[in-house]
């Protein structure tokens, strides 16, 4: 699930496409973040990339990378957080390549049945 305002909704549905390009096994969305909580009831995602924090939105997933979109942030605030299965890391962009990682990563643990689905 790839989720960011109604302004960015162009940069969604790119980056959505881009993950079905390079994952073609993948079931992939985008949606603009006032209809996500919609979206989180009907489709069970094990990743969510979207510009709001995990706690905004209370539902186990296998990752949450959270990229800011707000430009008034400091440095430190705009870097993106990944929490893939309770890892927390901080990442400058993400760029794709750096996704792709995460989304190859929570699947190969879903496919183990090694993912707690905690972040």
């Amino acid at each position: 699930m790839v989720a960011f305002e109604v302004i960015r909704s162009v940069y969604a549905d790119t980056m959505a496409w881009a993950i079905r390009d390079l994952r073609s096994g993948l079931h992939v969305r985008s949606t603009v973040l006032e209809e996500l909580e919609q979206e989180l009831g009907s489709f069970d995602p094990h990743v969510v990339v979207c510009s709001q924090p995990k706690g905004m939105h209370p539902s186990p997933r296998g990752a949450w990378v959270e990229i800011p979109t707000d430009g008034e942030l400091e440095e430190e605030e705009r870097l993106a957080r990944i929490c893939l299965d309770g890892e927390h890391w901080r990442t400058e962009g993400p760029p794709l390549s750096e996704l792709l990682e995460v989304l190859d990563e929570t699947h190969k643990r879903l496919r183990e049945g090694e993912l707690s689905e905690a972040c």
